[in-house]
């Protein structure tokens, strides 16, 4: 039987440009090569085909797959995908699975039966408890007489003269460092730049408005809790029996160094050891340290982790200078035991 290629008895008397169309419509038909296009498959419909050639025209199609299939095989997973695209898609997918853990969507009529109007269910709960606190003020004010001091005296300072108790640890810390650094620079450092920016630290959406929303969350905020204490009463008892000034002063006269008690040094007091430079590392250490026990302790699972624990040493922090300003500090500003006879204030 005579292969598609080869010259048969009715292409006798064919010049060669229809010998070579009718090789190409055999070729097709059989399968080698390309397959024809648009334009050529309407002139070898025309054409008579030999049944002969239909069963060897499947036989080399099996051959051209494999090189293709071979091809993709042999291509690495994720080849030129670069890391950051990689990590931003991983990061994509966890967020679309934390979408997806979350509760559908209620109802109409269950969503009616959840939702909390603002009037007048809020207002109406809002009014009774503004009304029960004003009660109970009353009934305080009666019971407990709380005498009124007399018009101040700008000649007589009181002994001691202390800040309103939301202000008390401000005043503590002031006690431990120069006035513009603990007036001024750490609350604003604080409140308007550490604590606003903890939502771009933490981009996770996942738990979001959750108290204590990561499994290591609780565990992190007792350790915080004990560290900052402990830390917190160490520095204090430092500053008060010790203090950072005398210590200064005593290394300058040791090491005949007068730049480390100067506070005023080649003319730019924030370069001042004694009064900024040693305050705000004893103030900072403390906290690089409680991140990598954090790190090494927990391993924690992502940023909130992480702000879990600041921002818990921030509210330790606040309370503990709080209640230190509050009840340990007597006349002239000196720790002592609430119970010690010099907490009496002189006028």
């Amino acid at each position: 039987m005579p292969g598609p290629l080869e010259r048969t008895p009715d292409m006798e008397g064919l010049d060669p440009a229809a010998r070579a169309a009718l090789y190409k419509q055999r070729a097709s038909a059989a399968g080698i090569g390309q397959p024809p296009s648009a334009s050529s498959a309407a002139p070898g419909a025309a054409a008579p085909r030999p049944a002969a050639t239909a069963t060897p025209a499947t036989a080399p199609a099996a051959p051209a797959a494999a090189p293709a299939g071979v091809a993709v095989a042999e291509r690495p997973a994720g080849a030129g995908v670069p890391a950051k695209v990689a990590e931003a898609a991983a990061a994509r997918r966890e967020q679309v699975a934390a979408v997806a853990k979350r509760e559908p969507a209620p109802g109409a009529q269950e969503q009616a039966e959840r939702l909390v109007y603002v009037w007048p269910h809020l207002v109406t709960i809002e009014f009774l408890s503004a009304i029960l606190i004003l009660l109970s003020m009353v009934v305080v004010s009666i019971i407990l007489q709380a005498p009124l001091e007399g018009h101040a005296n700008p000649d007589k300072t009181p002994n001691p003269s202390k800040a309103p108790w939301y202000f008390l640890n401000l005043q503590e810390l002031l006690l431990h460092m120069h006035p513009s650094l603990a007036g001024v620079i750490v609350p604003s450092a604080v409140l308007f730049g550490l604590i606003p920016l903890i939502p771009y630290f933490d981009r996770n959406t996942a738990d979001v408005g959750k108290w204590f929303g990561t499994p290591k969350s609780i565990a992190i905020c007792w350790f915080t809790t004990v560290y900052s204490t402990i830390v917190l009463i160490a520095l204090i008892l430092f500053d008060e029996y010790i203090g950072v000034k005398p210590l200064m002063q005593n290394l300058a006269t040791m090491l005949h160094a007068p730049i480390l008690s100067d506070v005023n040094p080649f003319g730019i007091g924030a370069l001042s050891l004694p009064n900024v430079i040693v305050p705000t590392f004893l103030m900072i250490a403390p906290i690089f340290v409680l991140v990598l026990l954090i790190r090494i302790i927990y391993r924690p699972d992502g940023a909130r982790d992480y702000m879990f624990a600041l921002f818990t040493g921030f509210v330790v922090a606040y309370v503990v200078l709080t209640v230190v300003g509050t009840f340990f500090r007597g006349q002239q500003m000196i720790l002592m035991w609430p119970w010690d006879p010099r907490q009496v204030r002189i006028e």
